[in-house]
């Protein structure tokens, strides 16, 4: 193990899309840069909102959500966490779409995982869609 796996860093992050946003060149980008960077994570899109996990070294995820957040296809970017952690949360994924129309057992349950440590509303919006951006974003 080197020093750089040793030290990953984690960013998790919402922000509300623009109205009318396409996804797919958003998704295509965001593979294809992470794979460059070592960069994995988890993207979630209801529609409206992002949510949004980036993990990797500590200067690939830096550079990639300084690329992310001034991006005019999102606005309201919010940082739920951001530290260091032990290992990846989703190892095996430059990024993965979670479409909430047809959710992945292994997505869900690793974002399940780290949204436990937040508060609740983002459980309730992102899981049984109940919620609104705006209840997201004011917790």
């Amino acid at each position: 193990m080197t020093v750089q796996d040793r030290q990953l860093r984690q960013i998790f992050y919402h922000s509300r899309a623009v109205p009318g946003v396409d996804i797919g060149p958003i998704l295509a980008s965001a593979k294809r840069n992470n794979g460059i960077d070592g960069i994995t994570g988890l993207m979630l899109f209801d529609g409206h909102s992002f949510l949004q996990v980036l993990e990797g070294s500590e200067d690939s995820v830096a550079a990639a959500f300084e690329r992310i957040r001034p991006d005019p296809r999102h606005t309201d970017v919010t940082v739920i966490s951001d530290h260091l952690v032990p290992e990846r949360d989703f190892a095996y994924w430059s990024m993965e779409l979670r479409d909430p129309a047809h959710p992945s057992d292994d997505s869900v349950w690793r974002l399940r995982r780290r949204l436990e440590q937040f508060n609740p509303d983002f459980h309730h919006y992102f899981f049984d869609g109940s919620g609104s951006p705006s209840d997201v974003s004011s917790s």
